[in-house]
């Protein structure tokens, strides 16, 4: 029974060593980049244009201010 017992244990450990694949290469997780016609696209809208301007360079709250303030004068120059 102990050489059964053996055989078994054996068996069963050589099973999980061979089933695990060690990896090569990890994978790399990046965001993939927008196409140029649809970064064209975005920058048609001013408002668009403003909201991206914002998240990418995080201005200060003085800055942002004077610029929601031109998008106003310029929309009340419209009218």
């Amino acid at each position: 029974m102990d050489g059964n017992l053996k055989n078994f244990f054996d068996a069963k450990k050589a099973l999980i060593l061979d089933t695990k694949i060690p990896a090569i290469h990890k994978q790399k997780s990046t965001t993939p980049k927008a196409p140029k016609g649809m970064t064209e696209a975005l920058d048609q809208d001013p408002y668009k244009r403003f909201a991206t301007s914002v998240i990418k360079d995080k201005p200060t709250k003085k800055d942002l201010i004077e610029k929601i303030q031109s998008f106003i004068d310029s929309e009340e120059a419209k009218l």
